[in-house]
């Protein structure tokens, strides 16, 4: 079959979702690297407001010395009801500090928790389509990158080919020791202890990791305890919602942090170690990514 010039020129679109971890920054750095020459790429992180201002700085550092070119972006929510979320773009100084973006999505939609998990459709996946239709790229033209290692291979969504999604890091068979291995190389880090990651206080998180948080830094569960008590009937359901599993408030994760416990340590959580009740997580814990709900 004979192409036209224009579909000679034409290249395979890659959106690369970067969350703003070390594993999704390895990703987009080996992309950005491999590809380049053969695919269309574009770069995309969606901030909620409550990641911790050290991811925000990491973000930042692979723009500046790893050239990534990130489009920063947060939801915006129409409160009308059919109209979906659109997007603004944004930078690291403009970037919301203070969950506005997350707010909004609550306001309309009601608190997120383990079985209405809005906050990645709303304030990720659906933020990112947004942008991507707004520069011409809609669905059916490009292929979704997701950071999920291969000791995560449990997370790849069974319908990744309906969603058009892409796993690298599984093809390349890399673990979570290549990539701690290849950041210790680099000239800057994520410097930020793994429970501390995502969003601070995210519901998806082991237990032993939200009491940690409580214990250490209480007042990073403010905008949580301020989300119950301000907007606990909005959206669908009967009944007061709650962020976290098991139908527990913000005080009752602060109450049970009072109580005695073994921390998280970073770097020294050992297998005996392991509690079912304490140690057991959401599957996307570790890093927020879209496609991990699908």
């Amino acid at each position: 079959m004979t192409t036209t010039p224009r579909e000679a020129l034409e290249r395979p679109k890659l959106a690369i979702s970067f969350s703003g971890g070390r594993t999704s920054a390895y990703m987009t750095q080996r992309l950005l690297r491999e590809y380049s020459a053969t695919h269309d790429m574009v770069v995309t992180f969606a901030n909620t407001g409550l990641e911790h201002e050290k991811t925000l700085e990491f973000v930042n550092n692979c723009d500046k010395h790893m050239g990534f070119n990130t489009v920063w972006l947060e939801a915006v929510v129409d409160p009308q009801e059919g109209k979906g979320t659109r997007h603004k773009i944004v930078t690291f100084e403009t970037a919301a500090r203070n969950g506005e973006p997350f707010e909004e999505v609550i306001k309309k939609y009601g608190i997120p928790f383990s079985h209405f998990p809005t906050c990645t459709r709303e304030l990720k996946e659906n933020t990112m389509k947004s942008y991507l239709r707004s520069i011409g790229w809609n669905k059916g033209d490009y292929v979704s990158a997701i950071g999920i290692r291969v000791d995560e291979v449990d997370r790849v969504s069974e319908r990744a080919k309906d969603f058009d999604f892409f796993y690298p890091l599984v093809k390349w068979k890399i673990s979570k020791g290549d990539v701690k291995s290849f950041w210790a190389k680099q000239l800057f880090d994520l410097d930020l202890p793994e429970h501390l990651g995502n969003c601070i206080t995210c519901w998806k998180k082991s237990d032993r990791k939200l009491f940690t948080i409580a214990k250490e830094t209480p007042e990073a569960f403010d905008f949580m305890d301020r989300m119950e008590r301000e907007y606990p009937h909005n959206g669908a359901g009967e009944g007061p919602r709650r962020f976290f599993r098991k139908y527990r408030s913000t005080q009752d994760i602060l109450a049970l942090a009072q109580k005695p416990f073994r921390p998280f340590v970073p770097g020294a959580f050992q297998l005996e170690m392991f509690d079912p009740e304490l140690d057991t997580q959401s599957a996307c814990g570790e890093t927020c990514e879209i496609g991990a709900d699908a």
